[in-house]
C-alpha cells in the first residue's frame, strides 16, 4: 500500500481542508480558458475590448481586496469564502449567457470581487485550520492544493477544447455549472472563530487595522519581500502564456503541439508543487524559493533562443517555476503574520503587487511589439535579480 504524505493525511482527515480542496478543484475547472478569445469574439467583442476587460478585472480586485481582508480578520472567515465562491458562480453564469461589452464588464467586475475576497482569506483559513501543525504542514498542504488546481487546469484545457469543437458556448456553460456546484460545496466548511483574534480586532478601527498591517510589512523585510514580490513577479511569470505563442510562430513550432505543451507544463508544475514539501525539507525554505525563481528565469532565457526545442523547453520550465514558488511564498508569508492581521496583511501585499502589475503589463506589451526575444530575455534577467535579492534577506531574517 502506498504511503501518503503528512499533508495528504491532514487534508483527508479535516472537513475544512478537504472541503477547501474540493473548492480548489471546482475553481480550476475553467473550461473556456483555451478558447476564451474566440468565445468573446462570438459574443460581439473585439480584441481591444477583451484586453480592456483584463484591466477591469484587476481594478475590481484592487478596490475590494484590502477592505475584504480587514473584514475577514474580524468575522468568521467561512462567510467571505462562501460569498467569494457565490460571486464566482454568478460571474461565470453571466459570462456564459452574456452578449456585448457592457455585460462582460459586469461579469469581469464580479469575478474580480470574488478573487479579491478569496485571495488572502483562502490561505488564512487553510493555515489556521492546520492549528499547531501549521508551520510544519503548510508548504505540503499549499503544494497539494496547487497540484489539484493544476491538474484541474489540465483536465479543463483538454475537455474545453473538445467541447468548443462541438459548440463554442459549451465550455462556458460547463464552467458555470461546475462553479455553482463548487459554491454549494462550500457550505460544508466549518466555522473558524478564533477568540483571541476576535477580541483584538473588535477594539480596533478599520483604518487602524490597515495601518497596522502596512506597518508590519514595513517592519518585516522578509514578509514584505515575499508577499509583494510574489504578487508582482506573477505578472512576469504569467506573461509566458502570451509570449509563448509569438515565439512558437517565429520558431515554426506546429500549432498542433501548442495544446499538448500547455498540458505537459501544467502536469510538470503539479508534480513539482506536490513534492514542494520534500524539496523544502532537503534544501531549506530559502533555497527552495531561490530555486523556483531560477527555474523560471532559465525557462524565459531558453524561450529567447531561436529554436523550437529551446522555446518549448523554456515554456515548460517557466510554468514549473511560476507554480513552484507558490507553496513556499504562501507558507513563509502566513508564518510571519499574527492571526488577527493575517487576511489584512496578505491582501495589502497582494494589492501592492497588483498595482505594480498595472505598470508592468503595458511595458511588457510594448516590449513584445518591439522585439519578443529581447523582452523574454529581459524578464529572465529580472527574475534572476529577484532570486539573488531573496537570498541575503532570507539569510538575515529567516535561516
Amino acid at each position: 500500500m502506498r504511503a501518503i504524505s503528512p499533508a495528504q493525511s491532514a487534508v483527508q482527515e479535516s472537513r475544512a481542508l478537504s472541503t477547501m480542496a474540493c473548492g480548489q478543484i471546482a475553481s480550476a475547472l475553467t473550461f473556456y480558458t483555451p478558447v476564451s478569445a474566440v468565445f468573446l469574439n462570438s459574443r460581439g467583442l473585439s480584441y481591444s475590448q477583451i484586453f480592456t476587460l483584463e484591466s477591469v478585472l484587476l481594478f475590481s480586485i484592487m478596490i475590494v481586496e484590502i477592505p475584504s481582508g480587514v473584514i475577514a480578520d474580524r468575522i468568521d472567515r467561512r462567510i467571505p469564502i462562501i460569498v467569494g465562491f457565490g460571486l464566482n458562480a454568478l460571474s461565470n453564469i453571466m459570462y456564459a449567457l452574456g452578449q456585448g461589452f457592457v455585460w462582460y464588464v459586469a461579469s469581469y467586475s464580479i469575478s474580480g470581487f470574488s478573487i479579491a475576497l478569496l485571495s488572502g482569506i483562502f490561505e488564512a483559513y487553510v493555515y489556521e485550520s492546520l492549528g499547531k501543525r501549521a508551520d510544519n504542514l503548510a508548504t505540503g498542504v499549499f503544494g497539494l492544493y496547487g497540484s489539484l488546481e493544476l491538474v484541474g487546469g489540465v483536465l479543463a484545457s483538454l475537455c474545453g477544447s473538445y467541447l468548443a469543437h462541438c459548440n463554442i458556448s459549451y465550455p462556458a456553460y460547463a464552467t458555470a455549472l461546475v462553479s455553482v456546484i463548487g459554491f454549494f460545496i462550500m457550505f460544508r466548511l466549518p466555522s473558524l472563530p478564533v477568540k483571541s483574534r476576535k477580541l483584538k480586532t473588535n477594539k480596533r478601527s478599520l483604518f487602524r487595522d490597515i495601518k497596522k498591517g502596512a506597518e508590519l510589512l514595513i517592519k518585516t523585510p522578509v514578509l514584505a519581500f515575499v508577499s509583494i514580490t510574489s504578487s508582482a513577479s506573477f505578472v512576469l511569470f504569467n506573461a509566458v502564456y502570451t509570449l509563448n505563442q509569438p515565439r512558437y510562430e517565429q520558431t515554426n513550432l506546429p500549432m498542433a503541439y501548442w495544446g499538448i505543451l500547455s498540458s505537459m507544463a501544467l502536469v510538470l508544475a503539479a508534480v513539482y508543487s506536490y513534492y514542494s514539501d520534500r524539496i523544502e525539507a532537503h534544501l531549506g525554505r530559502a533555497r527552495t524559493l531561490f530555486l523556483a525563481f531560477l527555474i523560471g528565469a532559465l525557462g524565459f532565457a531558453l524561450m529567447a533562443v531561436p529554436s523550437p526545442i529551446a522555446v518549448a523547453t523554456g515554456f515548460l520550465l517557466a510554468v514549473v517555476g511560476m507554480n513552484g514558488r507558490g507553496p513556499i511564498t504562501s507558507a513563509v508569508a502566513n508564518s510571519l503574520i499574527p492571526s488577527d492581521q493575517r487576511s489584512t496583511v496578505l491582501n495589502i501585499a497582494s494589492s501592492t503587487g497588483s498595482l505594480i502589475g498595472v505598470f508592468c503589463n503595458p511595458l511588457i506589451g510594448w516590449g513584445v511589439d518591439v522585439n519578443v526575444s529581447i523582452t523574454t530575455a529581459g524578464i529572465a534577467g529580472v527574475l534572476v535579480l529577484i532570486a539573488f535579492m531573496w537570498l541575503p534577506i532570507a539569510n538575515r531574517y529567516m535561516e
